[in-house]
């Protein structure tokens, strides 16, 4: 399926001879086999015998349907990711985005008309590497693993320090300087990256949440504790909520900033806001300790939850981080810059911080620090890297 000297293989269907060879151009470039053509059958035919790795499909042609290509696709399991190609404008791509989704097809991005090299090679270089899919032999990689065969190498990863931590940047819009770093985990399982969608969806489902979040958290505040030291930066570190029917997890967590040295009140306890909190006077009072203990509290993914007003008024919390599926947007469609301000002018009219995440271009940031956005944090101020990564990292806002 993958060609062993390219990235992947990418199918094009465009009705405009020219665009349809420029574009196949410009996926060669990005070190990507690529193929095009502007008939339906001949699109289908390749893509049974070819196995792509993604399709770029046209939405607008003038002897076919984009979305019945998308319809045809699904019926024929394709496993291809999908990209958009348009030039109706923000509103139509992303109401393709949703029918891709709801076809059960991989979206992997959208190029909107005229598109350049550099924009191709970005949404491709962001569909995860289909060489370590294919490496690992199965979109699920702990798949050949029962519940008790994951417990034992998970928990042996964590003894022996095969989960490490890695580090995204958050800086001040108004400064542009770096306020605060995320805890993100990470597992390798025989040299290929787990995603912590995976293998953190397994250890609630196997009861190791907590012992994952000791691990990482124990290692983050050490770090933390040695080579930032003293001063106002904080660190971030995402709470799961199977976490909040655990007792003592106040306790714990503030003997681990105990035994490093840091103030709770440089941490910052992350809650992802689609996460039900099946106990809700439970979780109130556990939070209320959390916030006793000098630990802030924040949402993650604000704006796409079902319970956004409710936890924001009943729940002690200190931030919001707006979901990047609206901060990407921003300059691109009204509705998306309507959705942010409001978001922020009513976080901060409840004195809470906002945090933007999803950041991919310095006009998204100009226009988050003319909204009055307090932090922010994305690719384009840094990618998520290994302490050691960081060392050398300075943020790009204060280059010169």
């Amino acid at each position: 399926m993958i060609d062993s000297d390219g990235a992947g293989r990418v199918l094009i269907i465009d009705d405009d001879p020219l665009v349809g060879q420029m574009l196949r151009a410009h996926v060669e470039a990005a070190g990507f086999e690529g193929r095009v053509t502007d008939d339906a059958a001949t699109f289908f035919e390749i893509e049974r015998q070819w196995h792509p790795t993604h399709v770029v499909v046209d939405l607008v042609m003038d002897h076919m349907d984009g979305l019945a290509v998308l319809d045809a696709l699904a019926k024929a399991g394709s496993e291809a990711a999908v990209v958009i190609s348009s030039g109706m404008g923000a509103r139509v791509i992303g109401a393709a985005q949703e029918v891709t989704a709801a076809h059960g097809l991989t979206y992997a991005g959208a190029l909107a008309k005229p598109f350049t090299a550099a924009d191709v090679e970005a949404v491709l270089s962001a569909t995860p590497n289909p060489r370590r899919q294919a490496a690992l032999g199965s979109d699920e990689p702990l798949s050949p693993w029962d519940d008790p065969q994951f417990v034992e190498v998970f928990q042996r990863a964590l003894d022996d320090g095969d989960v490490r931590f890695a580090l995204q940047p958050k800086v001040s819009c108004r400064t542009r300087a770096v306020v605060g770093y995320e805890v993100l985990s990470r597992w390798e399982v025989d040299g290929v990256p787990v995603p912590p969608s995976i293998f953190v969806t397994r250890a609630e489902k196997t009861g190791l949440a907590a012992a994952l979040t000791d691990r990482v958290f124990a290692d983050a505040l050490a770090w933390f504790a040695d080579v930032v030291g003293p001063g106002d930066e904080h660190l971030s570190i995402n709470l799961s909520a199977s976490e909040f029917s655990t007792p003592g997890l106040d306790q714990r967590l503030a003997g681990a900033c105990k035994k490093a040295g840091v103030d709770p009140h440089r941490v910052i306890l992350e809650l992802t806001e689609t996460s039900p909190l099946e106990d809700a006077r439970l979780s109130l009072e556990l939070l209320t300790r959390l916030r006793l203990q000098g630990f802030r509290l924040s949402i993650d993914d604000f704006g796409v939850g079902y319970s956004s007003m409710r936890q924001l008024a009943a729940l002690p919390f200190s931030e919001v981080k707006i979901d990047r599926s609206f901060v990407m947007e921003i300059a691109e469609t009204r509705e998306a810059e309507i959705f942010v301000r409001s978001m922020l002018d009513l976080a901060h009219a409840l004195g809470l911080e906002c945090t933007a995440e999803g950041v991919e271009c310095a006009a998204v940031i100009d226009l988050l620090t003319e909204f009055g956005c307090d932090h922010a944090q994305g690719f384009h101020i840094a990618r998520p890297m290994f302490p050691e990564a960081l060392a050398s990292w300075t943020a790009p806002a204060l280059r010169t």
